[in-house]
């Protein structure tokens, strides 16, 4: 399961692209106009 490094929310085994975008505009809004320059996958997901 992977997860938000952000929150912890669960995003699933597979977080598409689309859904990791939203996921990150729609919770961290903040968190997203500070770093448009990353993909989603940078800025949310934990490092394994």
């Amino acid at each position: 399961m992977i997860q938000c490094k952000i929150c912890g929310t669960p995003l699933g085994k597979e977080p598409t692209r689309d859904h990791l975008e939203t996921h990150w505009k729609k919770h961290h809004s903040w968190h997203w106009e500070k770093n448009q320059d990353k993909t989603p996958e940078e800025a949310l997901l934990k490092k394994r």
